[in-house]
Parts: structure tokens; sequence; C-alpha cells
């Protein structure tokens, strides 16, 4: 594949100039070192996140970073470089990340995300690829090519005030009951075990979905992460039984909802109000300051519906790209779309061996 390996020695040569400058954020402890002194840096900028990314599906990866006098990092934003067989190559910020806020020190006023945003599209031109970024940029040289719902809990460290914002306190706390009079337990765990039972619930609610499902090793490649303190699996059982699980990220006062699944067999036991409950307590109780849901496609109604019943405060999720000229329309769902009534046919083997084929490629 001639025009990926051309894109890959480029991007690995890039070294930017007198104004900005590439660093690898896996490695270079200049990266982490910023990331305490940016206040919107959230669990996607960690650099555990990106090799975690790296590792599973081989994106080359580096920071396009603005620095000061004496080298230290005050404005910068990860970019890989993803597609390749089945789309064309271009820079991604980030591939399986909902959101990735192009990030400056504390105290910016602007100046500094205005350069950041110059030299991204330095670096895009000089690649000749396109660039997304999964949030709001600031720059009238973008254009939106995507638009989601994003929910937001705000956490404080009395919970019971947290509660107290439901939407649907009532509906929500009596859901809670009904697990407890279930018999249903709750816990929180980091081992590669309790991903695992995620991820057998996972594989059937992604086929249930008609999504491809991905990886199984990208997924028990989290407690990588868990290891380093960012984040935890919650599984709800039913007995010994596992029947509803949810993967959670944290870092620098944010809790993430990444992943959740559960067996609907069981969900007349409300598993999940006891899971998210137990989500915002914890977080409540070890500093979180939010409890990010993650984005919604617009028009999923039902999913809004029930992000918003938690108190969640609602706002537009804004995805935009840079580009020469202007982007092509999409012909129809893409080929992940197209499958999904293939994989709800089929057994759950198929819908894993679809993810392993197109997720490397689909960012």
């Amino acid at each position: 594949m001639p025009t990926i390996s051309r894109h890959h020695r480029a991007f690995a040569a890039a070294q930017g100039n007198e104004r900005w400058t590439l660093v690898d954020p896996i490695a270079d402890a200049r990266w982490l070192e910023f990331l305490s002194r940016a206040r919107e840096a959230g669990p996607f900028h960690h650099p555990a996140w990106l090799g975690l990314l790296q590792r599973s599906y081989g994106y080359p990866i580096r920071a396009c970073c603005v620095l000061d006098d004496a080298g230290a990092i005050t404005a910068g934003l990860p970019v890989a470089l993803v597609g390749g067989a089945l789309r064309r190559p271009r820079l991604a910020a980030l591939p399986f990340s909902d959101h990735c806020t192009p990030l400056t020190a504390d105290g910016d006023d602007g100046a500094l995300a205005e350069q950041l945003m110059s030299a991204l599209d330095e670096l895009r031109t000089t690649l000749d690829v396109a660039l997304e970024v999964r949030a709001p940029i600031g720059s009238s040289a973008g254009q939106v090519v995507d638009s989601y719902h994003l929910h937001e809990i705000a956490l404080e460290p009395d919970a019971d005030a947290v509660v107290e914002r439901f939407r649907r306190k009532s509906q929500i706390m009596r859901g809670v009951r009904r697990a407890e009079r279930e018999g249903l337990t709750v816990e929180r765990r980091t081992d590669a075990g309790a991903l695992a039972d995620f991820y057998d619930l996972h594989v059937g609610t992604r086929r249930r979905q008609g999504v491809p499902t991905q990886p199984k090793s990208f997924i028990l490649r989290f407690a990588d992460l868990f290891e380093l303190g960012l984040g935890f699996v919650l599984v709800v059982r039913d007995g010994e039984r596992p029947i509803a699980a949810a993967v959670f990220l944290s870092f620098n006062g944010t809790l993430i909802y990444k992943y959740g699944a559960s067996d609907p067999a069981a969900l007349g036991k409300r598993p999940n109000n006891l899971l998210f409950l137990e989500a915002i307590r914890w977080g409540c109780a070890n500093g979180m300051e939010s409890l990010d849901l993650g984005r919604t496609d617009i028009g999923h109604e039902s999913l809004r519906e029930f992000k918003l019943s938690w108190g969640a405060e609602e706002r537009t999720l804004e995805y935009h790209e840079l580009a020469d000229g202007e982007r092509r329309p999409t012909e129809g769902p893409g080929l992940a779309g197209r499958a999904a009534p293939l994989i709800r046919r089929s057994p759950p083997v198929v819908s894993r061996l679809i993810g392993e084929a197109l997720y490397r490629y689909a960012g």
C-alpha cells in the first residue's frame, strides 16, 4: 500500500519549525507534565490512552505542540494517522475517543489556541491530508462534519445533592430499590477478569445493535489503564452471573462512561439503575467534578432521554475538519452500517470478525 507508506514516512519525519514542534506524547515526559497545567485535559489526552490505541491498532501518534522559550509545552493536541485500505489517510484527534479538545496551558487568553490551530493546519497541509478534530476549535478554518449530543452530570462531594438533581428521581430510585430487592450486587473491579466479563456481555449487545465488536485484545488492554488509576469496570451480578457491566475512564476530575453492556433478559431487574448510581457515588467520593456520559447520535431519543433523566446537562458536540476544499459527502451508511443486518442475523463471532477487519481503518 504505497500511499499509506508515503504518509507514514512523512508523518514520522515531520519536525515542525520555529513556531511549533511534534513530540511523542507517549514517551516524552513533557506531555504528561503539560496535562497537569491544562484544565481541560481528560482521559483521552493521557499517554496511557494514546499508548493503548497505538498498541491495539498500530496508529502512529504524535502531539502537535507550541513550546515556550524554555522548551515547555504551552499548547498541544495529540493526533493519529488513520485510514488506509478503506478510507483515505487522514489525521484524527482522536480515533475511538468521543471528544479530544485542543489544549492550552491555564491562563491562555486565546493567543496560544490560535497558534496551535495554525500549527495543526500547517502539519496537515505538509502531509497532504485532512485533519478531523473531535471538539470545538474556535477557528473559522474548519468545517463542521458531524454533530452529536454530549451529556455530562455535574458531581460534588455530596452525592445526595447530585441525586436531588435527577430529572426522574423517583423513577430512577424506584429502579435502584427494585435491583436491591432482586438481590443484585455491584462491584468495582480493575482486573482483566472483570473486563472479560464485560466483553462477554458486550459481544451480545453489539450484535443486537448491529454494530461490529471491538477486538477482545483492545478491551482487555484497559487493565493497563486501570493499573495507573485511570478507570475501572462496574459489574452487576445476579448471584454469580454478570448481567450488566460498564467501563469507565477517569483523569483530572472527569469520569467518562466509555462502554456499557447488559443481558436483555435481566433488564427488568433494573441493573443499570444500580450501576450508574454506584458510578455517581464513586465519582463524588473520589473528587470527580463531572460524569461524562459520552456522545449520543442526533435522533437517538431513547438514549438521550435516559441520559437526561440522571440530571445531565446537554450540549452539542461538533466534529470539525480542516481540509483543502469541500469534504466529499458520504454516500449511504458506510461499510459498517451496511453490515448491520448481517450482524443481527449472524452468530456473535461475525460481529467480532467484522470488527477485527474494519476498526483498524475506521478510527
